[in-house]
């Protein structure tokens, strides 16, 4: 008889179990969009030569972009800028994939965590360390939720990967990508940006003393310190210095400016250097993305703004 009772207790137990998990289950499904099980992902993997440990990291291509988004854009942004990061970090790494392109020291990997090679990512165990454990547990949420709301989103524009660069802060207008590499691409096209002005890099200043200068120019004397040319964006093409001719690029790169759109004056044995905007300038800027987003545009409005004439295609 008492077996016959626990039985049917037993029974009665695993009935209600059953109805509890279908009732809360489903919606949970809904609102926290949990994949079903038996439906079938093909997320590309990636290998990535961690420079900090000096390691080959084997992942998914969406657990690396989850790591490039924390590197490469603050977690503060609105959640549409980090949507917009996390489609243009996943292409970046997915051209490099489908063009077999690799590390050139380390050829057995796709991507470095070097951010000069391509771009930056960083651990949770060193987001936990930099951030602390409570705002970890805040930011990591949001930076899945940009992940996952865009999971195998990439740009493309007739019908392949675009090369997806990006930058902190244009300064007011982005560049043509021909004007800072050698290849014009037709979705990486010059556009007006307002949209980045509380940047704290948008106006910026740099000042060196001569003797500083001139090491670093490689010139033997200060001389005519003035801009010859500049492009339609108002970046530099070329100035003079000491008799001699640079591209705005390596100028920039010389002396370590925040970017090529810049005035120079000469004051006494001080060079002094006005600066806008921080990076290349080509791409989507982050800073514009960010204030694209808390005017009201999508993340799919954004990317369509900064990359001309793409399409955004679901892969998996």
């Amino acid at each position: 008889m008492r077996r016959r009772i626990r039985r049917k207790r037993l029974v009665l137990f695993k009935w209600i179990t059953a109805i509890a998990l279908i009732l809360l289950g489903i919606p949970l499904l809904f609102i926290y969009g949990v994949r079903i099980p038996w439906k079938a992902r093909h997320v590309p993997m990636i290998n990535l030569w961690d420079v900090e440990t000096s390691r080959l990291l084997t992942m998914t291509l969406d657990e690396y972009v989850k790591g490039v988004v924390a590197a490469e854009m603050p977690a503060h942004f609105h959640l549409e800028a980090l949507k917009a990061q996390a489609v243009v970090a996943r292409t970046y790494a997915y051209q490099r994939i489908v063009n077999n392109i690799r590390v050139s020291d380390h050829p057995e990997a796709h991507l470095s965590t070097d951010y000069t090679t391509g771009q930056a990512w960083v651990s949770t165990e060193e987001l936990k360390s930099r951030w602390g454990l409570v705002d970890y547990l805040i930011n990591w949420r949001k930076i899945n939720q940009a992940v996952a709301q865009t999971q195998g989103i990439i740009a493309t524009y007739q019908g392949k990967p675009i090369l997806a660069v990006y930058h902190s802060t244009s300064g007011g207008r982005t560049e043509n990508s021909e004007h800072y590499w050698s290849e014009a691409l037709p979705y990486l096209r010059s556009v007006a940006d307002p949209y980045g002005n509380h940047s704290p890099y948008y106006y910026t200043t740099a000042v060196f003393s001569a003797p500083e200068f001139m090491q670093l120019m490689e010139v033997s004397s200060v001389g005519r310190v003035q801009v010859l040319e500049r492009y339609p964006s108002g970046r530099v093409k070329t100035m003079e210095s000491g008799n001699k001719w640079f591209s705005g690029r390596d100028v920039r790169q010389r002396l370590g400016l925040r970017s090529t759109w810049f005035t120079v004056s000469v004051s006494g044995d001080k060079i002094q250097f006005a600066v806008w905007g921080y990076g290349h300038g080509v791409g989507m800027s982050q800073y514009g993305a960010d204030g694209m987003a808390r005017a009201g545009y999508d993340y799919r409005q954004i990317l369509q703004y900064y990359y001309q004439g793409i399409s955004l295609d679901k892969l998996y």
